[in-house]
């Protein structure tokens, strides 16, 4: 983890991503971020540290977030795994100009994508430790790793479409999209997944019939 963990103010955070997207992150300096945002030189590096913390502050924020939240769960397994992803969305859009400048800048900065890929491992070790704490005894080596992959192309993909426009409540749409996903791994996530379904007949029988007629026709119900 970084240790700019604090919550950085969102006003701070926008006003010196946006003026990295206007001035270009190579021609700006970490003083000319600070004199941005109307901070000293000392100030800004306490807050932020670099040009670099300054686009991912949201991001190492949710880490923290969601590191807290996982460990501190009361929640089932997969609705753990479905409220910690959705609420690093919705952390990550609480502030939709940052949203879209900071999706430009790591488009246009390779040194950005770069450090990204490291913030995405960073985000699929935590839910891949948590997995493995609380998987069923027997679960596949592969599971945690792969369900914790899966959860960070989930997000990342509603993410993608809300900076598209093709959804307006990104941590609605992303919900029920970790819903089917952990189902499919719901036979690893919890102990009952796997108990059949309880069913309750009903029978109607002829009172003039015979018992082993009775027994029979309540027989042939039960097998279909």
């Amino acid at each position: 983890m970084s240790a700019h963990t604090s919550e950085p103010a969102p006003e701070s955070s926008t006003a010196a991503i946006r003026h990295l997207a206007e001035r270009g992150y190579d021609a700006t300096t970490a003083e000319d971020l600070a004199a941005a945002v109307g901070m000293s030189r000392s100030t800004f590096f306490r807050r932020f540290g670099s040009k670099d913390d300054v686009v991912f502050a949201d991001h190492d924020h949710a880490l923290a977030r969601l590191e807290v939240s996982l460990e501190d769960t009361t929640l089932t397994p997969a609705e753990a795994l479905v409220t910690g992803t959705a609420d690093v969305l919705r952390l990550l859009l609480r502030d939709p100009d940052a949203a879209r400048l900071r999706f430009e800048l790591m488009h246009l900065t390779p040194a950005l994508r770069d450090r990204e890929l490291v913030i995405t491992h960073r985000y699929e070790r935590v839910f891949t430790r948590y997995i493995r704490e609380v998987q069923q005894p027997g679960t596949p080596a592969w599971v945690a790793s792969a369900l914790g992959a899966s959860l960070v192309a989930a997000h990342n993909a509603s993410l993608r479409a809300w900076l598209r426009g093709r959804v307006t409540d990104a941590a609605l749409s992303l919900t029920d999209d970790l819903r089917q996903l952990t189902a499919l791994y719901a036979h690893w996530l919890s102990p009952d997944a796997d108990a059949a379904p309880r069913r309750v007949l009903v029978a109607v029988y002829d009172t003039a019939g015979s018992p082993d007629a009775v027994l029979a026709a309540v027989s042939e119900h039960l097998n279909r």
